[in-house]
């Protein structure tokens, strides 16, 4: 009768064991899941400061404008603008 005990205790820890086991794996699946995206998502933000960084900077702004229009552009003041309005107002 004691052999049996010890047998069927046996079974419930091999069987504990591999559920505990089972889920570990499930979350270490999920951890590295996670951890993947993570990294993507790192890389992206980076890529994404460094092109925000780059256009940016003033001395990038003047090559785009230099490169991009042929006229030469003036600069306006806030003052010199008008408002328009229409008769019905």
């Amino acid at each position: 009768m004691k052999n049996y005990f010890i047998i069927v205790f046996i079974l419930i820890l091999i069987v504990f064991t591999s559920l505990i086991k089972s889920s570990t794996r499930e979350l270490e699946a999920q951890i590295y899941i996670l951890e993947e995206d993570i990294k993507t998502l790192s890389d992206k933000k980076d890529l994404i400061l460094l092109e925000n960084n780059f256009l940016n900077s003033p001395e990038r702004l003047f090559d785009l404008k230099k490169t991009l229009f042929e006229e030469n552009l003036i600069t306006l003041k806030f003052k010199n603008f008008i408002t328009l309005k229409s008769d019905g107002e």
